[in-house]
């Protein structure tokens, strides 16, 4: 009688298990590997489809693969890497906010379960059940009500039967015709735990005919097996019993495993001893020992293959993982190098920014200076000017002017000698003569001294700072070489006017009590130094507008040569000019 109840539980618990396998309603290459028993086919394309999905951002439909791609490695016996896969897709199916939890948490539960971790099996099912009634999930919620009614078969039937009503309740507003015979299967066996077989076999015959109706195989065979089980038990009749189990055995062969045909076969013997006919009774017996070391062999060799796929599960991690650091690795130094093009384009862009100012820079100080040397042209064209002209006019007022009021004078004064009564107007008409040529004679040299044409620089310089000295100011003239040294008239003329103008400028803004003028010729270079001990300016503010300095700069200029300026407020200014003598 023991007996019997063990194999009737058996095949309970096979049909719930056989039932969960056959809910899926997707067949795709996944659930063929499975079924086919390659495994390791299988995980490496849910591998490699899990990651074209989440390169794709496709969550929801990434949880769905890894839901079943933690079946695969179930189905090995490999729960750690079973809960690993379900646990990443429960964190990004959290972090994304999904509506695919209950179904992965269902999966929690169920590997709990399987490992017989009654507590966290509990804990995961009313956790998957809260997220399934959220997300309407009636499939999830199903497979939930049926694994938490199996769960408290075993220690609350009152709960068991509040799941147990649920999921039928379920399966009848879904028109599920499977789910249907399973909950008729799970009323027959609450029935008979709680002592109430009349009403177990009522149902146990709904079961039957819904399973025959639908042509529904696993049923008909659980059906059969657990009508067997009532024959015997309930109603003591042993003859039917065994002719039930011959039937499924008969009928059902090629649907029945070597694990089924155990069962089957110690169930008839127990019939077989009932009735007395210990031949049969002796020959199930052997065919259930026979089956027995099937089955031994089959899980030796499963366990083998168990332990030589995990093998190559293993190896095919380390290869994944591999890969996966390659790829990861490429896709550093990918973006590595994108971020050194990103780098060098925008160095590139710096440097063409600076390089474009810098040119614009070049090219504003190329017009400044061209703007520049034009008017230092502008500005030497006219000092050449003035000077021809005053080179000239001095020519004319001396060599013309002069010499005519000079011998206009002189015809004056010879008429008169030796005449006592002279008219006064001719003496007025001397006298003007006179002083008209005096002043000439002035303007003449103011124009070109004659010391600098007659002398040479040295001596002209000499004469001039004697000629603006004075009791306000008095200028000391200092050389170094022969002072009879002569240069080219036009450098002189230019050197000249240029010490010129800026003794008159000590003279009317320096508000200076000495001056000083030092010529001096060294490495066929004429270094002149002009310093006074003035009031000064502040040389960063000049303003080199007019013709002042910028006149002087110009000439110094066209003479190819260098002038500084070196001035401080109260400290007086100090100007230094090189120029190379031309040669003669």
């Amino acid at each position: 009688m023991l007996m019997v109840r063990f194999y009737t539980v058996l095949f309970f618990l096979l049909f719930f298990f056989w039932g969960k396998a056959n809910v899926l309603t997707q067949f795709d290459s996944i659930e063929y590997y499975s079924e086919q028993k390659e495994y390791i086919k299988g995980i490496n394309y849910a591998k490699n489809l899990s990651d074209k999905l989440l390169k794709a951002k496709k969550y929801t439909e990434f949880c769905k693969v890894s839901v079943r791609k933690s079946k695969l490695y179930g189905s090995l016996n490999d729960n750690e890497r079973s809960l690993s896969v379900l646990f990443n897709a429960l964190a990004l199916a959290e972090k994304h906010k999904l509506n695919c939890k209950s179904e992965i948490i269902e999966q929690l539960g169920t590997r709990y379960s399987l490992i017989k971790d009654i507590n966290k099996s509990f804990k995961y099912y009313f956790k998957a059940k809260y997220h399934a009634l959220k997300e309407k999930d009636t499939s999830t919620l199903i497979h939930i009500y049926h694994n938490l009614f199996r769960l408290y078969t075993d220690t609350q039937l009152d709960s068991a039967k509040i799941y147990m009503k649920k999921k039928f309740e379920l399966d009848k507003k879904t028109n599920n015709v499977k789910g249907m015979c399973f909950s008729y299967n799970n009323h027959f066996v609450y029935y008979t735990l709680i002592g109430e077989p009349k009403t177990a076999k009522i149902y146990l015959d709904s079961t039957y005919n819904l399973a025959i109706q639908n042509k529904i195989t696993p049923s008909i065979i659980t059906v059969l097996s657990n009508l067997g089980y009532y024959y015997m038990e309930h109603e003591g009749n042993f003859k039917k019993g065994a002719e039930t189990f011959e039937k499924i055995r008969t009928e059902y062969e090629k649907e029945l495993t070597n694990y089924d045909q155990v069962g089957f076969c110690l169930n008839l013997v127990y019939a077989y001893e009932q009735l007395g006919d210990y031949r049969r009774a002796n020959m199930y017996n052997t065919m259930a020992f026979e089956y027995n070391n099937e089955l031994s062999k089959q899980a030796l060799s499963d366990k083998t293959r168990e332990i030589e796929t995990k093998y190559q599960i293993d190896k095919v991690e380390q290869q994944y993982q591999e890969k996966s650091n390659l790829l990861e690795e490429k896709q550093k130094r990918n973006k590595k190098i994108i971020f050194i093009f990103i780098a060098l384009f925008c160095f590139s862009l710096i440097l063409f920014y600076f390089f474009y100012q810098n040119l614009q820079l070049k090219q504003r100080n190329k017009i400044k200076e061209l703007d520049s040397e034009i008017q230092e042209n502008i500005i030497n064209a006219s000092i050449d000017g003035q000077e021809t002209e005053r080179k000239k006019l001095a020519e004319i007022l001396h060599d013309n002017i002069s010499a005519l009021l000079s011998s206009a004078g002189l015809h004056v004064s010879a008429f008169l000698v030796g005449k006592d009564n002279v008219p006064e107007e001719l003496v007025k008409a001397r006298s003007l003569l006179k002083e008209a040529h005096d002043k000439v004679r002035d303007l003449s040299h103011e124009l070109v001294p004659p010391v600098l044409s007659k002398l040479g620089l040295f001596y002209a310089t000499q004469d001039l700072c004697e000629k603006n000295s004075n009791s306000i100011i008095q200028f000391n003239f200092t050389h170094f070489g022969s002072i009879q040294k002569r240069y080219p008239e036009e450098f002189e003329s230019k050197v000249y006017f240029i010490i010129s103008e800026l003794i008159n400028n000590i003279v009317k803004h320096s508000e200076a009590s000495l001056g000083y003028v030092t010529l001096e010729e060294r490495n066929n270079q004429l270094i002149i130094n002009i310093e006074d001990n003035g009031k000064g300016f502040d040389v960063n503010k000049y303003s080199s507008d007019g013709f002042g300095l910028t006149q002087i700069k110009a000439r110094v200029k066209n003479l190819k040569g260098k002038i500084t300026i070196n001035s401080k407020l109260g400290a007086g200014t100090l100007l230094y000019i090189k120029l190379n003598i031309p040669e003669i």
